[in-house]
């Protein structure tokens, strides 16, 4: 399998870190925590993280900190870097969901058939398969833009995805809960399932460092024209 040029890229920029100012280390990672791949599209990110700390390393040499480079105005300040960025790619929102879903699947069946049912196979209504891909979906939007709004924010405005998270979840098993007729089932046969999500993880892990390396081509430096 080809490796992935934005592991590469993470592990250097967790070497990087290491010697940032806590603050800086700090402001980066909330940075980064706000470019979603529905912003940034996950190469471009570790790009811009490494030219944050590089920009951080620069700064603390000159008895500086990012936070007095930047100001108050981060929001604004990585709204700029997020434009200046070739921004998120489809393909790669499909494949995180399309892994996000086969992973979640593989544990959740695995699971339910050796600690919960203790077999390969249990009746239980097919309401349970739209619950589980209506789980992960909240978990994938959630992760993917929720939480990106409001990680840059001060104060109480900072916990309302939280908040929005926990609401889509309650509504959702809510109406599910109603939806559910225990004299409707279905045999389940997790064997399937976990051999179909197993199978399927790993072609979409494999198209995924295919894709990323295709977004590697013709790197680029996102913070030069902000500084």
């Amino acid at each position: 399998m080809t490796q992935n040029e934005v592991i590469l890229l993470k592990e250097e920029n967790e070497k990087q870190s290491i010697e940032l100012r806590e603050d800086d280390e700090r402001n980066i990672k909330n940075i980064m925590k706000s470019m979603s791949m529905f912003k940034v599209n996950s190469y471009d990110a570790q790009v811009i993280q490494r030219d944050l700390i590089g920009m951080a390393q620069e700064l603390k040499l000159r008895n500086s900190s990012l936070q007095e480079a930047i100001g108050d105005d981060v929001k604004g300040f990585t709204n700029e870097i997020i434009n200046n960025s070739s921004g998120p790619c489809k393909r790669e929102i499909l494949l995180n969901l399309l892994l996000k879903l086969s992973g979640y699947f593989f544990a959740w069946f695995t699971a339910l058939a050796f600690l919960a049912y203790g077999g390969l196979s249990w009746e239980a209504n097919p309401i349970i398969y739209f619950y589980y891909i209506g789980a992960v979906l909240i978990i994938f939007v959630t992760e993917g833009m929720i939480t990106p709004l409001f990680i840059t924010e001060k104060g109480l405005k900072k916990k309302l995805s939280s908040v929005f998270s926990i609401l889509l979840f309650v509504v959702f098993s809510t109406i599910i809960y109603f939806l559910n007729d225990n004299q409707y089932t279905i045999e389940i046969n997790a064997g399937y399932i976990i051999l179909i999500s197993a199978i399927m993880y790993l072609i979409v892990k494999y198209l995924n460092v295919i894709n990323i390396n295709r977004l590697a081509k013709g790197k680029k430096n996102y913070i030069d024209d902000l500084k």
